[in-house]
């Protein structure tokens, strides 16, 4: 289930179009091999969020994993994973997380018609980093007592927009999470957006080419009984 948050907002829009008109008269919209088509890139992001689920799947058990990119002659050349001891685990993230990358090259410089960037130079962030973003959802989010007393465990993903104004006007979810009681995860939904939307506002934009835009971010949050609300590893 997907849920929207005020698509419609006027100050939205209007910043997304001015944002468009201003990263064309600057010419970022050419690329050398072409814009992408809608379809091109929905498949693309649908790939990415597919990706982003597989890792996070793996990773919760690995708490001190990472990673990092090495490149060559301007190209991706390697991924190297750390922290996890399991060497098929470890083997099948560097091979996913490679493709993630490979997919957001691909992506730079592409918009939808909204104006919004799928991948770009310098990814928003939050202020005071990860930690103080953690912190903030987890002062605004709660485990729903319904889903809670169920037994209900996973993990939702929101996609949201910052825009170039460190506003969010768009959130979206989807989960891993398969149970009967649909109602349950609709309640987990809305605690994930509404902690991601008590984060407006202190958001610094990203940008290209040294120019602010708007982009799509994608947030894991999961909810285990054992641990409450947590947040995984955001990968870039």
């Amino acid at each position: 289930m997907i849920r929207y948050i005020n698509p419609f907002k006027t100050f939205a829009i209007l910043s997304f179009f001015m944002a468009f008109i201003l990263l064309q008269s600057k010419g970022l919209y050419a690329q050398d091999r072409g814009d992408l088509s809608k379809s091109e890139l929905e498949e693309l992001q649908d790939e990415n969020l597919n990706y982003l689920m597989q890792i996070n799947e793996i990773v919760k058990d690995y708490p001190t994993f990472s990673y990092s990119y090495s490149m060559k002659d301007g190209k991706l050349d390697n991924v190297t994973v750390t922290g996890v001891d399991h060497e098929i685990n470890r083997k099948r993230l560097e091979v996913v997380l490679f493709d993630l990358k490979s997919n957001r090259n691909k992506m730079k410089s592409s918009t939808n018609r909204m104006g919004v960037f799928y991948s770009v130079d310098k990814e928003a962030s939050f202020e005071g980093g990860e930690k103080a973003l953690e912190n903030t959802l987890l002062s605004n989010i709660k485990y729903p007592e319904g889903a809670k007393d169920w037994g209900l465990e996973g993990t939702i993903y929101v996609r949201f927009v910052v825009d170039a104004n460190g506003e969010i006007p768009f959130a979206s979810t989807t989960s891993n999470i398969e149970t009967a009681m649909d109602f349950y995860v609709e309640d987990l939904e809305e605690q994930a957006i509404k902690a991601i939307k008590a984060t407006e506002g202190k958001w610094k934009p990203a940008e290209i080419n040294n120019v602010e835009v708007a982009s799509l971010s994608v947030l894991p949050i999961t909810f285990n009984l054992k641990t409450n609300p947590s947040f995984p590893t955001m990968i870039k």
